[in-house]
């Protein structure tokens, strides 16, 4: 069973560690830390007293031989029971600090440090609550007067109901932040699933805390008639189940479930990977297709105007034919230009990363419209501190009107709303482009970013401009999705990489 426990925080930490923070893996850690503390510490603890071996060798699984050993092991009995409070007390602090740090967007790092100054200030309390020497000490100043004993028993069940309610409250705040993020980002597709196997894979150990220390803390130490010999109290053992060798399938039947979920997330991910790398072999093979017709079609072209020039001047005097040449001019003209605008946006793109807030290539992109539309309204909701990016500004500007032209072709002559939204969501700095327009059909979803695929029957539309975008996006290290309703919206979420604070 230690086996499992160990293999099952192994796997957590690689788990999380590939998608979060610093600081929150440091807060994974100290809770993975607390609980393997915890869980030493408490069979330590029974195998000095020699509690229970009948029924917890069924769940701990030591042999006859290294439990004897530990019976006779001279083990501190105080050290054992700081060691153990210690460990509860980091586990549930850690628990939702945790969950505070996944889920919060504070720009203000310092608030954040007063809430973990707080919660770490509760635990310690906690911890010194039940230090067993300053609860000898009180017992013996208590055992005076029959009146002070009564106090000190009092105020030590007040002191369990507090601590223990808090540490429930904890984790029920804990999952209730998931959940809420998990509400509130549902339509940004990786945060999502993050939030969602992240919560899924946290239950197992959520689990077996509540299993084996449901009761914790307590406070193990008793005076006796003497102040020199304590009496250690015995742990409560929890009974619910008929027999505790249920309690290893169902240890791994937790396991299982959160490797599955952690299958599920890796899964999604090597999908949308995957599905990002076929993209790209089609824009570098659609950019290599651009460069040879570039180079074939353009002799054409320049064959064409030259003639259409060297017509207009034998013709001069002949009105009709002059105004038919302009045409074949003007059209080779327009070639020229949707070629090379082609050329330009599949070419390879070298950027210039720099901290930008994110605010500003948008800013830019927006009034680009607002000279020339006025059916279209523009939202654009800001947050109240600048998020800072690594992006190239120009590249980022370029991509997100790309994105607002798309929405402006969609909603077409009758016009509607384009609304921006601009967030800060774990490491990343989030832009939300969302318009009212006929939305995308499901078939075609998938196919969005793919160069030269368009729904658009333009003789000037090349179906370039999103995978443009998403070349952009993806070259900043940042993601691109896409979320449509065929009738009612289509929505694109772009992702991009906060710039790293001290």
């Amino acid at each position: 069973m230690i086996f499992l426990c160990l293999v099952f925080m192994v796997f957590l930490i690689f788990f999380i560690y590939k998608n979060l923070s610093s600081r929150s893996v440091f807060f994974l850690c100290a809770l993975t830390i607390g609980w393997i503390m915890a869980y030493i510490s408490f069979t330590l603890y029974l195998s000095k007293f020699n509690y229970y071996y009948s029924i917890v060798n069924q769940f701990i699984d030591l042999g006859p031989g290294t439990w004897s050993r530990l019976v006779l092991g001279n083990f501190d009995t105080h050290s054992l029971i700081r060691l153990l409070n210690l460990g509860i007390t980091l586990f549930y602090f850690s628990f939702l600090s945790f969950s505070i740090s996944f889920t919060s967007n504070f720009t203000n790092r310092t608030r954040l440090r007063y809430v973990y100054l707080a919660l770490g200030l509760v635990g310690m309390v906690q911890f010194l609550f039940y230090d067993p020497s300053i609860n000898l000490y009180l017992q013996n100043l208590s055992s005076e007067t029959e009146i002070l004993t009564k106090q000190y028993q009092q105020f030590s069940r007040i002191g369990d109901i507090v601590f223990q309610t808090i540490n429930y409250a904890y984790l029920i705040l804990s999952f209730v932040l998931f959940v809420f993020h998990y509400i509130r980002y549902y339509k940004l597709r990786s945060i999502r699933d993050h939030t969602l196997y992240m919560m899924i894979s946290l239950l197992p150990i959520t689990f077996l805390q509540l299993f084996v220390f449901y009761w914790a803390p307590s406070n193990f130490v008793k005076t006796t008639f003497s102040e020199s010999f304590v009496n250690y109290v015995q742990p409560p053992i929890n009974l619910f189940l008929m027999e505790y060798r249920f309690f290893p399938f169902l240890a791994i039947a937790a396991i299982g479930i959160m490797l599955y979920n952690i299958y599920k997330y890796k899964t999604n991910e090597a999908r949308y990977s995957t599905s990002n790398i076929i993209t790209k072999k089609k824009i570098d093979t659609a950019s290599m297709g651009v460069r040879a017709f570039t180079h074939a079609i353009k002799n054409h072209l320049l064959a064409i105007r030259s003639e259409a020039e060297y017509l207009q001047e034998r013709f001069s005097d002949d009105e009709d034919a002059l105004y038919s040449l302009k045409l074949i001019t003007e059209s080779c003209e327009h070639s020229f230009q949707s070629i090379n605008q082609a050329n330009e946006k599949l070419k390879h793109i070298t950027l210039n990363i720099k901290a930008v807030p994110i605010e500003q290539p948008i800013e830019k992109a927006i009034k680009r419209f607002n000279s020339m539309l006025t059916h279209v309204e523009f939202q654009f909701e800001k947050p109240p501190s600048s998020i800072i990016v690594y992006i190239d500004e120009d590249h980022t500007h370029e991509a997100v009107y790309n994105i607002l032209n798309n929405s402006v072709e969609a909603l077409g002559s009758k016009g509607g709303r384009i609304s921006v939204m601009l967030n800060q969501v774990d490491q990343w700095g989030t832009i939300t482009i969302r318009d009212n327009g006929p939305g995308i059909a499901p078939e075609n979803v998938d196919e969005i970013f793919t160069p030269f695929f368009s729904t658009k029957p333009s003789i000037t539309n090349w179906g370039i401009g999103l995978s443009f975008c998403h070349k952009v996006i993806t070259a900043h290290g940042g993601k691109i999705e896409v979320t449509s309703e065929l009738g009612k919206f289509t929505q694109f979420n772009i992702l991009l990489p906060l710039a790293k604070r001290g």
